[in-house]
C-alpha cells in the first residue's frame, strides 16, 4: 500500500516507522519525536530537522506539535477551558514573542467538513480596528494586535486563499500568520479528536488531493504557524483496513468520510480554536467572556 492520505506529522512518522525505521533499528535520521501528558491529554512533538527526514515522513522542515483529547461534545465547560488553554499555550510557544498576527480561516463555510476555519474566526477578538481609530485607548487595553481574514475558496472568489492571504499581509505587516483549517487523517480515532500546530506553513487541500499554493514565509511574506485539525479520512485507507488489501483501489481515490455529527463537533471544534487564538494573544481576556 502506497502511503496512506494524512495531513498529520505524527501518522506520517508512525507509517514510516512501522515500515522502515524498526527495520533499521533506531529513530529516522533528520526526525525527533518526544510525547507526553498533561490531565488525560497526549502531548507529541515531531520536529524536521533535514531533507533527509522530510523526504522519510513527507513533511516539510519545521516543529509539529499534536493534542490528542476525547470527544469534544461530551466535554464540560471546565475540561473545555483547560484543553483550550493548553492549546493557547502550545501556540503562543511558537509564535516567537509576536505581539501581531493576521489569522486567516482557511476553507469553504458552506462544507461542514471544511468550515472550522472560517467558523473558527467568528471566535476571535480582532483588534486592528481598535488599534486604528482609538490608539490611545488600544495601548491601555494590553491587547494584541489581532486582524482576521477568511479568504474564502477559489471557485467563488477566482483566486488561490494565497494570494489573498498575501495581500492582507502586504496591508497589515503582522509578525505572523495563524492559518486555521481542517485536515485530513489516516485513522478514524484522530478525527475532531486532534489538534495539529506546525511552524511549517500548510498546503491548503492537500489532505483531499486538491493542493494550492502553499502558505509560508516565502509564499505570503510573514511566517506562517498553522492549526489544523482532521475532518476526514480516505475511504481507500478505510477499506485497506477492513480488508488488509495490499493497495488503494483507484475507485476510492476521490472518496472521503466524516462523522455523521460533523455539523456539531465542527462548530466546538472551531470554538476551541478561536478561543486558544484569544488566548494566545490576549491573555488578559477571561474565556468566561469569549462564551
Amino acid at each position: 500500500m502506497e502511503r496512506a492520505i494524512t495531513d498529520l506529522a505524527v501518522e506520517a512518522r508512525e507509517e514510516y516507522m512501522e515500515k522502515y525505521a524498526r527495520a533499521h533499528g533506531g529513530e529516522i535520521d533528520g526526525v525527533t519525536f518526544s510525547e507526553r501528558e498533561e490531565q488525560g491529554v497526549k502531548i507529541s512533538e515531531i520536529e524536521v530537522l533535514s531533507e533527509a527526514g522530510a523526504r522519510a515522513v513527507g513533511r516539510a522542515q519545521g516543529k509539529y506539535i499534536t493534542i490528542s483529547f476525547g470527544d469534544i461534545t461530551l466535554m464540560g465547560f471546565a475540561e473545555f477551558a483547560a484543553l483550550c488553554r493548553l492549546c493557547a499555550r502550545e501556540l503562543r510557544a511558537l509564535c516567537g514573542g509576536a505581539k501581531s498576527a493576521l489569522i486567516c480561516g482557511i476553507g469553504n463555510a458552506r462544507l461542514a467538513a471544511d468550515s472550522i476555519g472560517p467558523s473558527a474566526l467568528s471566535h476571535v477578538l480582532v483588534t486592528r480596528s481598535l488599534r486604528e481609530r482609538t490608539p490611545e485607548i488600544f495601548e491601555k487595553s494590553g491587547f494584541f494586535d489581532i486582524c482576521a481574514i477568511a479568504p474564502g475558496v477559489g471557485a467563488d472568489t477566482g483566486f488561490a486563499a494565497a494570494d489573498i492571504v498575501r495581500a492582507a499581509v502586504d496591508k497589515a505587516k503582522p509578525e505572523v500568520v495563524v492559518a486555521i483549517d481542517a485536515l485530513a487523517a489516516r485513522g478514524t480515532e484522530r478525527l475532531l479528536k486532534t489538534v495539529q500546530i506546525c511552524t511549517a506553513g500548510i498546503s491548503p487541500g492537500s489532505g483531499v488531493g486538491n493542493a494550492r499554493e502553499r502558505l509560508d514565509k516565502g509564499s505570503v511574506g510573514a511566517p506562517v504557524l498553522s492549526l489544523g485539525v482532521p475532518t476526514v479520512v480516505d475511504v481507500g485507507t478505510l477499506v485497506h483496513d477492513a480488508t488488509g488489501a495490499e493497495a488503494r483501489e483507484a475507485k476510492y481515490a476521490s472518496l472521503f468520510v466524516c462523522p455523521k455529527d460533523i455539523d456539531a463537533q465542527s462548530a466546538k471544534i472551531a470554538k476551541l480554536l478561536g478561543f486558544a487564538v484569544n488566548l494566545a494573544f490576549q491573555e488578559n481576556y477571561p474565556i468566561e467572556e469569549m462564551m
